[in-house]
This record gives C-alpha cells, structure tokens and sequence, in this order.
C-alpha cells in the first residue's frame, strides 16, 4: 500500500482540468512575466500536448510486447533531470544533453520555484508592488527611497515588466551589477535562456531586438542620450544607487530632467538606499516619494580603532595585523559548522594585496578560510568567484574596494571589517592635475557598510576607527562633480547642444571657477573656439571615452594611435570600465 501511495504522488493526470489549473496557479500567475491567457501560455500548453503524443508514441513502440501497466487515462511526467545549483544568483541549470520546454527555458521543480516565488513575496518591497507601478502610471518621476535589503533593484523592474511596460533601461554606476542583477532578474523572470532580460556594458552587451529590460551603466546611457535626444527606444529609465553621486549620474539627472519636459510621455525612476530624499524631489519638481523599510537583522557594532603603533605612515605600506586579529577572534569564539563569512572594506587594491597576502598565510595555516579579493581591475571571472558557497567549515574571507557597499550583493555575510576609508579622486586646480586620495567615508557609506553583514542573519560589524570619528564624518559623501576636472564633461555637454554650461541645472551645481577652468583648457587644447563653441577636433574628441589629451594623440599621431589603440585592446581583455 505505501508503495502504491507513493507511486501515485508522482503520478499526474495532464488531461485532468485540475491538474492543469494547479500548474497555471504555479506557473502562471496574473504577476508573473507569463500570464495564463496570454499567447505564450496556449503556446505552452499545445507543445505540452504534442509532447505528451510523441512520449506515448514513443512508449508504445519501444515496449514491443511488453504489457502496458498503466491505469486507463494514465500518462506519467517526464523523468526529471537532475537539477544542478551554480553559484551567481542561485541559477537553476540542466545537465547537458538535457531539453528544456519552451516558454519556461529549463525543467524546476515544483519546490524550488514555489521556494523563490515565496521569498519574493517575503521581501518587504512586495507590498508596495501595486502603489510603485500606480505612481509611474501617475506621475513622470517616482523617487523609491529603499532600506538595504528590501529587494528594490530586483524587484522593482519585474514590476514594471509585469504591468505592461515593455521598454525598461535600469543603470547602475558598476559594470558587475549590471551582469549580476540581470542574471538574478532573468532567472526569477523565468528568462534565464531568453533574451527579454540583458545588459550592455562596455566592450560587452547581450542586448537584442527582443529585449524588453535592459541593465546598463551611467556613461553608456549618456552616450545613447548623444545619438537619440529623445531616447524614443525606452518607456520607462530606473537610475538605481543615486546616492553615490558619481559624476556621470548627477550629469545624466540633469539631462534628464530637461528631456522629461520634452517627453512627457516617459517615465523615471530614481533608487537608492540612503538618498537625500528632500533634495532629489524637489529637483524634480517635488516628486511623489516611496519609502520602503528594509530587512535588516540585529547587527553587533564593535569600535576597535587601530593602535598608535599600527597606523600606517605615508611610506609604509597597511598594517595587517588589526584585520589578522579579527579572523582569529572569529575562530575563536564561533565554532566552524557556524556558516558565516567575512567581508573586508578597504580603500584601494594596493591595502587589498597587503591585507590579503597576510590573511592567505593564515589562512594557509588554519585551513579555515578562503581569502579572495573584490575590486573593480579583477577580471569577470575572478570578481564571481566572491559568489562561489565555501565548503562546510570553510569560512569565504572577501576583501574589498566599497564596490561591495550597493552595487554588489554577497550572500551569506555574517561580519563586516570597515576600514572607515576610501580613495576618491580630487582635482588640484593650481598643478591642473588629479590625484587619486585617500579620505573618510560618510556616515551613510558607514551605514551601508554595517548593513552588508545583516542580510541574512544576525552579524557583527567591526569598525576600525572610534566612535567620536563616525559622529565626525560628514551626513552623505561629497559628490564627484565638487572633487574632479569637469573637461569630460564639458565637452560632453557641448556635443549635446545643452548651452551654457554656468547655466545648466545641476542637483547640486559645482563651483563656477571648476567650469570656467574646464572651459579655458578646451580652448587651450583646440576643442572649443574663442566663441565656446564646439570645433571639429572637439566634436570628435567628445565620441572617444578617453582623456582630452589621449583623445588628441589619437587624431593627430599615426604612430601614437596604434600605441593607444593598443592599450583600448589591453583594456578590453582587462575588462575595465
């Protein structure tokens, strides 16, 4: 009798309309991308149909004389392939040699996709899913004030997928978002072979004709903007993690302020987890605001300031022995079947590799740790490996640059080392050179810092410096139009025909001397002529992604071009952007 039970839970009556009815409740929900109803759907359900007549045929044939025990009107599921997990996102892939059915792409299991469809109704966002896409209906800006954690860079654009909007741009300030969020929103999407979910970074695009979601950086949708004035190929543009304030972002925010005025018809949504939200709304006219709580676990903040001793000097290279005490205080007061990893924020890849060759001795030592560095120079292929779920008793030590604080999202980090510095770039007006430095961050990036280790479960955040510097730091970071040459910029501005540039509306304008300088250099480099105007050198300086005066050398030196077109090609394979 138990046998006979537990062969008929496995079996399934296709034909039956309830069966039928359970798998459209599962599969095609009125939110999911398919909808039952829709062509995709019938289109489904008659290969489903011809499957099944091919398999009994099939069957039939190769049995011979064998006996058919089969109930009347009995047709079983085909077999199910073994189901294999990789690491970016949890994909779920087939083994080779196996089919999939068209319209879902792969063969899930009933659990694991009612297991995801769970945990997106789990995500604090999810009860905002009809007000978000009633005020983008609304009104031309919509300012989504997230919590970290609350699944507002997934979720929002399959919202916005699932109400009809067909032509949807998200960017992001980091090429590695882009890749990652697009294979997190094509797998739950259920378009994990398709090609309706892509991205476009530099040197590197999976977009088509068919692709309604398009993941992209800052600088490359400022580039279409310089192509298409009206951006006629997008209904809807998410500009995602804006509190970074990066120089392209705040450029392409007032860009698009005035190309809203010109295109009511579309749409714009602006995402971040610690945005001022006062200042973004009323630069664009006093735009409705959603704020969404996060999901954040206790976190433990522990104050360990660095000794006298330790503190490095301006010729010697990070002390590592703060961050090697901390990982053998993790061994010793949390057993290792504890799951829980370790994420590192320093401020640029020389105090990565110092740090890092320090924890790899350790690590070589206790066989407890796997010690693997984060930063924007790693190839694609060494930045996914921070993805890779260690063995069990093996704890993933990630040291980073804050490309981990937004843009990237780590699963399974339980303690967090915050330096309390980064290294930005500042332009000195007087030597009209700009120099990488190194500064405190705010207490907004100290914040998004602590909430990486709240994620997923209780953590603990270990900050390197006293509590009296975190009430010092400044409320938001200093945006990157105050720190660096605006020459770029300048005669991006002029090749888009945007005017005076003293006259543009910035949502947090730079010092008129910064533009004015800017300005004169052009002149100086032929790019514009005694008027301001655009010459013909300039125009073509203003298509390269390059410095000015690299810009030059390519146009006026044969020899010169080869050797830069060369170090592009080395760029390239590096995957810099």
């Amino acid at each position: 009798m138990a046998s006979d039970r537990r062969r008929d839970s496995r079996s399934w009556d296709w034909d039956s309309p309830q069966c039928r009815a359970q798998l459209d409740e599962v599969f095609f929900r009125r939110h999911d991308y398919i909808q039952a109803g829709s062509t995709e759907h019938r289109e489904f359900w008659a290969f489903f149909d011809r499957f099944q007549r091919f398999k009994t045929r099939k069957e039939m044939s190769g049995s011979g004389a064998k006996e058919d025990r089969r109930a009347p009107g009995e047709v079983r599921a085909p077999r199910q392939p073994e189901i294999l997990r990789t690491r970016q996102s949890g994909d779920l892939r087939l083994p080779p040699g196996s089919a999939a059915l068209p319209g879902l792409h792969q063969r899930q299991s009933f659990g694991k996709l009612a297991k995801l469809r769970r945990e997106q109704k789990n995500l604090p966002i999810f009860q905002y899913r009809d007000r978000i896409v009633e005020l983008v209906r609304q009104s031309p800006v919509l300012v989504v004030a997230g919590d970290t954690g609350c699944g507002k860079s997934t979720q929002v654009p399959q919202y916005l997928l699932a109400a009809g909007f067909n032509h949807i741009a998200c960017t992001q300030p980091r090429r590695i978002a882009c890749i990652s969020l697009a294979k997190r929103v094509s797998f739950e999407s259920l378009n994990q072979y398709g090609s309706k979910v892509g991205y476009q970074i530099r040197f590197e695009t999976t977009k088509t004709p068919s692709t309604k979601l398009l993941f992209l950086t800052e600088g490359l949708l400022l580039r279409q903007i310089q192509q298409d004035r009206s951006l006629s190929q997008y209904q809807v543009l998410i500009v995602d993690e804006v509190h970074e304030r990066h120089l392209h972002c705040d450029f392409l925010l007032g860009v698009l302020r005035s190309l809203l005025a010109e295109t009511p018809e579309l749409r714009l949504i602006l995402m971040s987890a610690t945005i001022n939200i006062k200042l973004f709304s009323d630069y664009f006219s006093g735009a409705p605001v959603l704020q969404v709580p996060g999901r954040l676990f206790p976190i433990q903040v522990l104050y360990q300031p660095i000794p006298p001793d330790e503190q490095p000097s301006r010729s010697e290279k990070l002390d590592p022995r703060p961050y090697l005490r901390i990982l053998q205080g993790i061994d010793q007061r949390y057993p290792p079947e504890e799951r829980g990893d370790l994420l590192i924020f320093l401020s640029g890849v020389q105090e990565i590799s110092t740090v890092q060759e320090a924890c790899q001795v350790l690590a070589t030592h206790t066989r407890r740790w796997i010690v693997l560095p984060l930063h924007s120079t790693l190839s694609l292929a060494q930045q996914d490996k921070v993805f890779d779920i260690s063995p069990p008793g093996v704890r993933k030590c990630i040291i980073s640059t804050n490309i981990a604080e937004t843009s990237v999202t780590i699963d399974g980090v339980r303690f967090v080392v915050d330096s309390g510095k980064v290294k930005e770039m500042s332009f000195d007006p007087k030597a009209k050179m700009q120099r990488l430095q190194e500064f405190w961050i705010s207490r907004a990036s100290s914040e998004q810092r602590k909430g990486r280790a709240g994620r997923t479960g209780p953590g603990v955040c270990y900050r390197l410096y006293a509590e009296s510097d975190y009430d010092a730091f400044a409320p938001y970071p200093v945006p990157e139009i105050h720190r660096v040459a605006l020459d770029s910029l300048i005669l991006q501005m002029k090749s888009m025909s945007l005017g005076d540039p003293l006259s543009f509306v910035f949502i947090d304008p730079p010092p008129a001397a910064s533009i004015q300088t800017a300005v004169n250099y052009l002149k100086e480099q032929g790019a514009l002529d005694s008027r301001s105007d655009l010459t013909s050198i300039g125009s073509l300086l203003a298509q390269l992604p390059v410095d000015v005066v690299i810009g030059k050398i390519v146009h006026t030196k044969p020899c010169w071009s080869f050797i830069v077109s060369y170090i592009l090609k080395s760029l390239k394979v590096l995957h810099i952007q």
